[in-house]
Formats: structure tokens, C-alpha cells, sequence
């Protein structure tokens, strides 16, 4: 009894390790697509440019939904946001028809674990529930829609 209890607790501890050995692998292949797509704007520490381009660290956006950070990503936003207390007026053009869906999870499990926010990594089915979900929007996202959000 005790080696088959012993081989469950090695197998669910060696799955454990292997899911997170694939959200490390995950995360170092967004960090190439950030620093390719995203960096000019979010800079490589994630702090953005005032008053253009707002910080995705500690972001309210990047370690909540992951549906909502997928559909931002995928549909961009547009117009005036207030972050963290200051207003950015820019747009964040879409990447539905640039970045397949791995490469949206991979950037987002990324971001997430990094520029002090700890959110959990996203697999490519989150992305590609979302992209089928608003398969039908034409326009980016607004601060209002993306502050009304529900899951």
C-alpha cells in the first residue's frame, strides 16, 4: 500500500513539475514575442510611456481575466484609459491576424508572471475560446467595456 500511495504522490508531484517546467517554456517564448511586438510601447520593464502608452505592471487588466486580456490582445482597445490613476489616450492595435493563439498565451502567460503581477499562465484554448467568442467584433475594445467585463 505504501509504494502505490509513494508512485501516486511521484506521479502528481512529476506532473506538477512538468506543467510547470511547460508554463516556464511558455513564458520564455512570450518573453521573444514581447520584446519583438510589444516592447516598443510597454518597454522592457513594462512601465509604458506616459501619457501614451500605459504600464502593464501590477495591471489590474494583465492579472485579471485572462478571457479579457485575450479579447484585448486579439481586438486592441482604443480611446482614453485611466491606469493606475493617470489618464493614457492611445490605441492598442489588434493581433488577431498576426499572433496564432499559442503565441498570444505564450506572451500572456509572460506578462503575467512578470512586471510584478503573479497571475496564473493561459493556455492557447483560452485564446482560442475568446478569438471564436468575438469572432464577429470589428472594433477595438474601450475602457468602459473592458472595466464592465464579466467572465
Amino acid at each position: 500500500m505504501k509504494n502505490i500511495f509513494a508512485a501516486a504522490v511521484a506521479a502528481f508531484l512529476g506532473a506538477g513539475l512538468v506543467q510547470a517546467q511547460d508554463a516556464a517554456d511558455q513564458a520564455t517564448q512570450g518573453k521573444g514575442i514581447y520584446m519583438t511586438i510589444c516592447v516598443a510601447c510597454h518597454q522592457p520593464t513594462g512601465a509604458g510611456l506616459f501619457p501614451v502608452f500605459p504600464p502593464i505592471t501590477n495591471s489590474e487588466y494583465v492579472a485579471g481575466s485572462a478571457e479579457r486580456l485575450a479579447a484585448m490582445i486579439l481586438k486592441g482597445n482604443a480611446g482614453p484609459m485611466t491606469v493606475d490613476g493617470k489618464l493614457y489616450n492611445n490605441m492598442m492595435p489588434g493581433q488577431e491576424a498576426v499572433l496564432t493563439d499559442e503565441k498570444i498565451a505564450a506572451v500572456m502567460t509572460y506578462v503575467r508572471s512578470n512586471f510584478g503581477n503573479s497571475a496564473p499562465a493561459v493556455s492557447a484554448d483560452v485564446v482560442a475560446a475568446a478569438r471564436k467568442k468575438f469572432a464577429d467584433r470589428k472594433t477595438p475594445w474601450t475602457e468602459a467595456e473592458l472595466k464592465a467585463w464579466k467572465d
